[in-house]
């Protein structure tokens, strides 16, 4: 079985890892961390922004993200992947192939959500294969 698993290292995240290492021990998990560009959500920070910077220092914190998932996970995934955009049309186009993507819920306020959205949300709508939300 080929999972897909979406990692912010967020207590949800963690959370879905955890699930993945006790229930699909065995499975080859691919870990997928994707930062989204700060200046979608503060059009004004385009003054400042670096776009090299920003890629090197997303790159570090991915590397703290999958070394705690990976914990959480019980082992070692497959493949671990950084990319930059949004993360729920990242996970779709890379869904493809997997036979299963988990995601962690994340417990954001009612208001957050609606201005931010779900990217569980958005992937139980257009997602083509079997989701799975701890």
């Amino acid at each position: 079985m080929r999972i897909l698993l979406a990692t912010d290292a967020s207590d949800g995240a963690l959370a879905a890892a955890q699930y993945v290492g006790r229930v699909f021990s065995g499975a080859d998990v691919t870990l997928v961390h994707v930062l989204r560009n700060p200046v979608e959500y503060f059009p004004d920070a385009a003054v400042a922004y670096n776009p090299e910077l920003w890629r090197q220092e997303g790159g570090k914190w991915s590397e703290s993200v999958f070394a705690r998932t990976r914990e959480a996970l019980g082992g070692s995934a497959a493949k671990e992947i950084f990319r930059e955009g949004v993360p729920h049309q990242v996970i779709l186009e890379m869904s493809r192939g997997y036979d299963l993507v988990v995601v962690g819920k994340r417990r954001k306020p009612s208001l957050s959500r609606l201005v931010l959205g779900s990217v569980s949300q958005a992937l139980a709508h257009n997602l083509q294969v079997p989701l799975l939300i701890v």
